[in-house]
């Protein structure tokens, strides 16, 4: 009996384990219809028995395995002793011709960014140079629903015939008029994730009504479609669930496309909200390394932005780095697809090709805005690309269709690490043209020079830590490091389509990064990383800390980079540093350039040609997503959110306040 009894429990076990371990995979392109993964475990008795199983198991491997064993030996340097210094993949003369025109941003801002594209750019010239210094502040809304919330808003808004969608503190959508800053509806309460990175308005057809799209997280994810007249959820997008998303969704025909943290390309009937197919661009490499199993449940995520060239019917999405910061040893090899740019085919449904800035990537540096779509002159022709502002300060140019560099890609030798099981990548890109737009490898020239005292505050701190080309996190000391929150940010660039110029704002701050042996867990590390500042708090580095910069796209060249911001004390003494920032850049036909984010809580206009600031006004809080441009009545309007930024609170938490208010510029005629 009792043989019996312990068989029936053996059995059941295995069954819960078969059962539990099961998902199916509905609707995906790539994928089996059913999957068996440890990952999907949701059963309490199971979750414990396979999590005490496999502990002991990877015990058994990485102490007693040979093969296992090996791998966490600390990587050889002398291998690469032997290896090319550099080497160099040319660029193509086989471009795809432009014959589609890319689209322009007028009276209206149908989508976050601008379009489908992302250019972020207004073919709006009333308000110019000539008559800038009589822009004002037209209007402050302020929704009166933050109940006390630190909540920033990082979405910009968008505008259509005159009226302003957008999320407000407290998890509303909301609608204004853009004349006036008068609420017209405000949707119920959704969540404090709504719309988090943007939303798009969809004009509808002759029998539905126009709609507005995004994505809001609380359990999940939802996409959600608002009625544009009136706020109120569309009743077939009541419990449309996504993947974990928190940017600007595509419309491409009768559809609507969503990319998710899942890394998921999701397809959904524009009119019902079914979905029609999913797609997984991620990394789906397994095995076990080290006894431990393959890691990729986590990181690679699109949490930039996504843009699609409509005429073609291709998505571009861009990537963040893989899971954790600093440590790899989870995840040997480069790690697919991560830190990467993407290009899928959606009536194809594949992949068509992907560019992986770095590969496997122990720094945080992602791609981390939306992809831009425009042309280039190249060879007499006009040429159609996507263009990547990373936070290398990188700025990434390919063939839109076939994936081919326009410009040559200069690889280097990588450091080995000294961490034991981190196998590092042989080689990372150099690049040298297009011309880097901020720091990205630190040395001892790049000491803060503010002040004597600073500058040996600093070094005191330097001479004890490591630096240098993708200098691999230790465990013994500190690693300064350029680019852990930009170079570039999530809101990207701006991008002339007729000019072929970016313009881009950029972060140089240096950070100490570093990794510590968990206690009583072998081989397992945890992270840390905190802003290199002197006793001031100033950043350890040599001003500029921010900048904006424009570039001529045609030739790869920086045409000019200014200091983007102050600090009102170290002005004070004539000393311009810029300041770290997350707001964000906005330029126009009337050759200006709208700018804020910065720590000062200003708002910036500067001339597109020479970078002179021409105006600024004090916002009431730091702006918290790039401005958006539009007209109404007749008139010009430029529009930022002001709410402050979480990103900034972090580093600095007595310059930053957190507040709810859109501020609305126009030109004051009197």
């Amino acid at each position: 009996m009792t043989k019996k009894i312990a068989t029936y429990l053996i059995s059941v076990l295995v069954f819960l384990i078969i059962f539990d371990s099961a998902s199916i995979n509905q609707k995906f392109i790539n994928k089996p219809f059913i999957e068996f993964s440890f990952k999907n475990f949701d059963i309490s008795i199971v979750k414990k028995s396979y999590r005490f199983i496999n502990e002991k198991y990877e015990y058994y491997l990485y102490n007693y395995s040979t093969k296992h064993k090996k791998y966490w030996e600390t990587d050889n340097q002398n291998l690469r002793k032997d290896l090319k210094k550099t080497y160099t993949i040319k660029k193509t003369n086989d471009f795809t011709k432009s014959v589609f025109e890319n689209p322009l941003n007028t009276d209206d801002w149908e989508r976050s960014h601008g379009n489908s594209h992302s250019n972020r750019f207004s073919n709006l010239d009333l308000i110019n140079r000539s008559n800038i210094a009589s822009l004002d502040i037209a209007w402050i809304y302020n929704s009166n629903s933050n109940k006390g919330k630190d909540i920033d808003i990082q979405c910009n808004p968008i505008i259509v015939d005159g009226i302003i969608y957008t999320p407000v503190p407290g998890g509303f959508i909301v609608a204004i008029d853009g004349t006036n800053g008068q609420e017209i509806w405000r949707s119920k309460k959704l969540n404090n994730d709504v719309a988090r990175r943007g939303l798009i308005y969809w004009r509808g057809t002759d029998n539905v009504e126009p709609r507005i799209f995004f994505n809001a997280n609380s359990n999940g994810s939802e996409l959600i479609a608002l009625n544009a007249k009136d706020g109120k959820q569309n009743k077939n997008f009541l419990n449309v669930k996504t993947g974990y998303s928190k940017i600007t969704p595509i419309i491409y025909q009768d559809q609507i496309i969503v990319v998710s943290w899942e890394k998921t390309l999701e397809v959904y009937d524009i009119y019902n909200g079914k979905l029609k197919w999913k797609y997984f661009f991620g990394d789906n490499k397994t095995g076990r390394f080290g006894g431990y199993l393959y890691d990729n449940s986590k990181g690679g995520n699109p949490w930039g932005g996504i843009s699609a060239d409509l005429d073609r019917g291709i998505v571009y999405i861009t990537t963040g780095n893989a899971y954790s910061y600093f440590d790899g040893t989870r995840r040997s090899g480069k790690n697919k697809n991560s830190s990467s740019l993407i290009a899928i085919d959606l009536n194809k449904k594949s992949e068509i090709w992907s560019f992986q800035e770095t590969a496997h990537d122990i720094w945080n540096f992602d791609l981390p805005g939306p992809p831009i779509l425009t042309s280039v002159i190249k060879d007499n022709h006009k040429i159609d690309v996507v263009v990547a502002a990373t936070k290398r300060a990188n700025t990434l140019i390919f063939d839109r269709v076939s994936g081919k560099n326009i410009f040559d890609l200069n690889y280097r030798v990588a450091e080995a690490s000294t961490v034991p099981g981190e196998k590092t990548s042989l080689y990372q890109l150099d690049l040298k043209i297009p011309e880097p737009f901020g720091k990205n490898v630190f040395n001892k020239n790049d000491i803060t020079n503010i002040s004597e005292k600073s500058a040996n505050y600093i070094n005191s701190i330097v001479k004890d830590s490591q630096y240098g080309f993708f200098k691999p996190v230790s465990l013994n000391k500190n690693t300064i490091i350029y680019n852990f929150h930009g170079g570039a940010e999530w809101m990207g660039a701006s991008i002339d389509h007729a000019n072929q110029t970016m313009y881009v704002n950029s972060n140089n701050i240096p950070w100490n990064a570093k990794l510590t042996q968990k206690e009583n867990q072998k081989y397992s590390y945890s992270s840390s990383f905190s802003r290199l500042i002197d006793q001031n708090g100033f950043p350890g580095s040599k001003p500029p800390w921010g900048t904006i910069s424009s570039m001529n796209l045609n030739t790869g060249k920086i045409n000019w980079t200014i200091p983007f911001g102050y600090y009102s004390e170290l002005k004070e003494k004539n000393i311009i540093t810029g300041t770290e920032n997350f707001g964000g850049v906005t330029a126009t036909k009337g050759n200006l350039i709208f700018a804020t984010g910065t720590l000062d809580s200003n708002i910036y206009a500067y001339d597109t040609f020479t970078g002179e600031q021409l105006w600024e006004k004090k916002l009431p809080y730091i702006g918290s997503s790039p401005p958006s441009i539009y007209k109404a009545n007749g008139e010009q309007y430029v529009i930022v959110q002001s709410t402050g930024s979480s990103s900034l609170k972090q580093g600095y938490p007595d310059l930053v306040t957190f507040g709810d208010a859109i501020v609305a510029f126009k030109l004051n005629n009197k």
